[in-house]
């Protein structure tokens, strides 16, 4: 390894050896390899939701209606 180089920081569980190793004799193969191919499948498109626009009402304001919108907020305070 080279000089420098920052390792991660070792996996920390705050469980017990017995419950760790109870758990993982419970496990099933078969339900395993069941999650790893859905996680391995594509996700359908549409998935992803859309961001909503911050800060105004509609996004048909023009940047120099917002820029009136605030001169104004910051002179009368409405």
């Amino acid at each position: 390894m080279a000089k420098g180089v920052k390792h991660p920081s070792p996996l920390r569980i705050d469980i017990g050896f017995d419950e760790a190793l109870e758990r993982f004799i419970r496990t099933k193969p078969s339900e395993v390899e069941a999650l790893i191919k859905r996680g391995k499948k594509t996700k359908p498109p549409g998935t992803k939701r859309k961001r909503r626009a911050s800060g105004g009402s509609s996004q048909s304001d023009s940047v120099v209606d917002l820029r009136r919108r605030r001169m104004r907020k910051r002179n009368t305070g409405r």
